[in-house]
């Protein structure tokens, strides 16, 4: 669960998100307005805090967007609920966070905040919108380009994340390394397996993981020692290191990641069933319905494997024979008694029956009592037979009966049952408190391969595409400022179909592009904009070639509209956000 607050300091508006489930925070200063929104519209959380220092009035109301700055942030803000809170922002965040979900003050929260020195700014809101990083209405979207359409979920979270947040130009130079890697991989490559590292935390954390969680972990630790142990996805798993310390916080060393996940692979591989494995067998006998045993053992049964439950899967095979045993010896002479008898319609019935609502094997019949007792072969089983009772004692209807003998029979099957998926459960919980000391490995593993998953499926596409990787220049080592782009095409049109007008873009400081309505001017500003970004971020643009410098920020700015609610015309509009950058 996510809490985020946001307050102001000297050097502009600060966030502050905090992980629950992770035990993390980060704070970010320093932030525009407009970068600041940006933020609150793409993340998801479910409490927020503004602090005091957001007032700029003396009057005390919270309206501070009716004094100009602000405005924006506060339209964000007005549409969501949220609290005032005062004192320090960081420790009156985790105070509150700590009141809400109930946690002890002994339970600490890690820092993983990056440090923006040396980086981009974040992109402004209106930057985001207008080349579609953030899904906008009747704005081409640029994440649905940059990955397969088949690819959804946590990629495409941290793609976006990506370039709303530009990296260093070591973590940039770093991403399209790796791209181009990836571009002249010939081996196979693994699954990628995705799993969401609070929802990881949060099930170990609450000891909640199933043996379907525990072989998805295990995925992800086989899928890193895969590449570990591949010659040419060795360095793309050694080069993903960085980028995943940005995301997480977390700086591992290789060697000890790769041991580490070993060592987990190994440990859950001991306990639970993978697939495959057949050592323990639904119980089936021919006079009892098979769906009876496959609903009670079904839930136990191939979770964890046979050595660690041996006596209690014994006890319950020892308990379905006595059952099936009691069954036969009850009711198999009354089922042969009616099937020998001829009548005509409206005979004699009876069947041995599941009933799954009572988690019970009965009998079922009507007119199967005979009208003179002549000691006759199933005779002796009717007279033992007695009304089905639910848990209640409550008679369950006028066709179901039952025995003492089988009722004990299906007692003791219940019993041996509810032991075996008792100790499964208790050897599932230990693996998730084992697995709890090796945490920070686990969500390290979990986000690299998110990431690994993303950037191949970006290379795939761009390479459809028939994008190129640019040359990336920083401008404090290498003196270079000018932007060129070669064969540039709107990010939206697909090259590959031949339907792109392409553009040669050279300029360096400042120009001017006119046009009549209608010529292109958006198009191209959209273009050179979304170029430039994915290429800080170490993606492949839409060129045939470029050489593009490390901007240190990336805005574009359209045509403002008036705000009545601000009391601003569209020119005053304009000039606050001029301001703002």
């Amino acid at each position: 669960m996510r809490l985020s607050g946001v307050s102001r300091s000297a050097k502009g508006y600060c966030i502050i998100s905090i992980l629950e489930t992770m035990k993390t925070y980060s704070l970010e200063d320093g932030l525009t307005e407009d970068a600041l929104v940006t933020k609150l519209r793409t993340s998801r959380y479910h409490h927020l805090f503004l602090h005091t220092s957001l007032r700029q009035n003396t009057s005390g109301t919270s309206r501070w967007g009716e004094y100009g700055e602000g405005g924006l942030l506060w339209g964000e803000c007005i549409a969501r609920h949220f609290e005032w809170f005062e004192g320090d922002p960081v420790i009156e965040l985790l105070l509150k966070v700590k009141e809400l979900y109930g946690l002890e003050n002994e339970v600490t929260f890690r820092n993983v905040t990056v440090s923006y020195e040396n980086r981009p700014r974040p992109l402004h809101l209106g930057t985001a919108t207008q080349i579609g990083a953030i899904p906008t209405e009747g704005i081409p979207c640029l994440l649905k380009v940059l990955l397969p359409s088949n690819c959804s979920g946590l990629p495409i979270l941290y793609v976006r994340d990506l370039l709303l947040n530009p990296p260093a130009y070591e973590i940039a130079s770093t991403i399209q390394a790796i791209c181009k890697l990836m571009s002249k991989v010939t081996c196979s490559i693994p699954e990628f397996t995705c799993v969401a590292p609070a929802k990881l935390v949060k099930l170990l954390e609450l000891r909640e993981a199933n043996h379907i969680e525990f072989c998805r972990i295990k995925n992800v630790l086989d899928e890193i020692l895969h590449m570990y142990g591949n010659s040419e996805l060795n360095e793309i798993l050694e080069l993903l290191m960085d980028p995943t310390w940005v995301v997480t916080g977390l700086k591992i060393d290789f060697e000890t990641l790769v041991e580490e996940c070993r060592l987990a692979s190994v440990r859950i591989g001991e306990m639970i069933s993978l697939d495959g494995e057949s050592d323990q067998k639904i119980c089936s006998y021919d006079n009892i319905p098979s769906e009876f045993f496959e609903d009670m053992e079904s839930t136990w049964k191939g979770r964890v494997k046979r050595i660690h439950i041996e006596p209690e899967i014994a006890e319950v095979e020892m308990a379905a024979e006595a059952l099936s045993l009691a069954v036969t010896e009850d009711f198999l002479p009354i089922i042969s008694r009616i099937k020998a008898t001829t009548a005509p319609l409206g005979g004699p019935k009876g069947e041995i029956l599941y009933a799954r609502e009572h988690e019970a094997v009965w009998f079922k019949g009507k007119k199967f009592r005979p009208t003179v007792w002549a000691s006759t072969p199933g005779e002796e089983q009717i007279k033992q037979l007695k009304p089905a009772v639910d848990s209640k004692g409550r008679k369950v209807g006028e066709e179901w009966f039952s025995t003492l003998k089988v009722e004990e029979a299906l007692e003791r099957y219940h019993e041996a049952g509810a032991k075996a998926k008792a100790k499964v459960l208790e050897l599932l919980r230990g693996l998730s408190s084992e697995l709890q000391t090796k945490i920070n490995i686990l969500v390290f593993a979990s986000m690299l391969l998110v990431i690994g998953k993303a950037l191949f499926a970006h290379v795939s596409e761009g390479r459809r595409r028939k994008w190129v990787f640019p040359a990336l220049k920083d401008i404090e080592l290498d003196g270079a400022d000018c932007l060129k782009m070669n064969g540039l095409s709107p990010y939206w049109f697909d090259a590959a179909e031949g339907s792109a007008v392409h553009n040669t873009v050279d300029m360096q400081s400042l120009f001017l592009l006119t046009g009549p309505n209608g010529g292109g001017k958006s198009s191209l500003l959209r273009s050179i904009c979304a170029a430039s970004l994915l290429g800080i971020c170490g993606l492949m643009v839409p060129a045939e070639s470029a050489s593009i410098p490390y901007f240190d920020a990336i805005m574009l700015h359209m045509k403002s509209y008036d705000s009545p609610a601000d009391g601003k015309s569209s020119f005053q509009v304009f000039w606050f956000l001029v301001l703002r950058l």
